[in-house]
């Protein structure tokens, strides 16, 4: 089955806006790549990406201004005849507060896209649910909103001789309310012990891919696979 590399899908979905009392307040950059198969119109999809992201965290009416870089990952399944394409990610990034302080903020999102014109290296918007964990110093926050992002591309020469490779460069931003987290997670937590909830089914994941968030939001590390589940490199 031929397999088209694509850029920055995965950039479509990051930032984080401001709250009058708790909330997170970010936008930011993502530089990347996807790797899609075709069958006819119908289209899945590898997603690889590096985040930077300039913000701020709102706890109580205090600002506290970060910057964080890190990885994301996930899938995608579209019809490149419809436009469109939905899109589900894992992602972590490091950084450090203004005043020196750590931070790290893990979780996911998913999001949907009506103008994905994958032909034309436009990946359009896209707009989505998101989750996730802030830990700042020994504290942990729970924050969860709408994503809007987009993004676009060019092909270059593909890693892949046998692939077409498109990689670029989006915006994002977020929305969402951040929530103190009253269960810090243990060394010995079962995985998801101390998450509350997260804003999907697990039915709506990608299976092996869900399982991953949830390891992810008790500390495991983010990590690609190497194809979208069920698939082969030659579809």
């Amino acid at each position: 089955m031929k397999r088209v590399g694509i850029g920055c899908v995965v950039a479509m979905f990051f930032a984080l806006m401001a709250f009058a009392q708790s909330g997170i307040d970010a936008e930011g950059v993502a530089t990347g790549k996807t790797v899609l198969w075709f069958h006819g119109t119908e289209v899945t999809a590898l997603i690889e990406s590096e985040l930077h992201v300039n913000g701020s965290l709102v706890i109580d009416g205090r600002t506290v201004p970060f910057t964080a870089s890190g990885t994301a990952f996930g899938e995608g399944i579209g019809d490149s005849a419809a436009l469109t394409l939905d899109v589900w990610l894992i992602l972590e990034a490091v950084g450090t507060t203004e005043d020196g302080d750590p931070i790290s903020i893990r979780g996911g999102m998913a999001g949907s896209s009506e103008d994905a014109d994958l032909a034309a290296s436009v990946l359009g918007t896209a707009t989505g649910p998101f989750f996730l964990v802030v830990t700042l110093g020994t504290d942990v926050y729970q924050t969860e909103g709408t994503a809007e992002g987009s993004a676009a591309g060019a092909f270059v020469v593909p890693d892949d001789p046998l692939t077409m490779q498109m990689e670029g460069t989006g915006t994002y931003t977020l929305v969402g309310d951040l929530v103190p987290n009253a269960h810090p997670p243990e060394a010995d937590a079962e995985p998801s012990g101390y998450i509350t909830h997260v804003p999907w089914a697990a039915e709506s994941w990608p299976p092996e891919l869900f399982d991953r968030l949830l390891a992810l939001l008790d500390g495991a590390p983010c990590e690609p696979t190497d194809e979208p589940e069920g698939e082969t490199a030659d579809g």
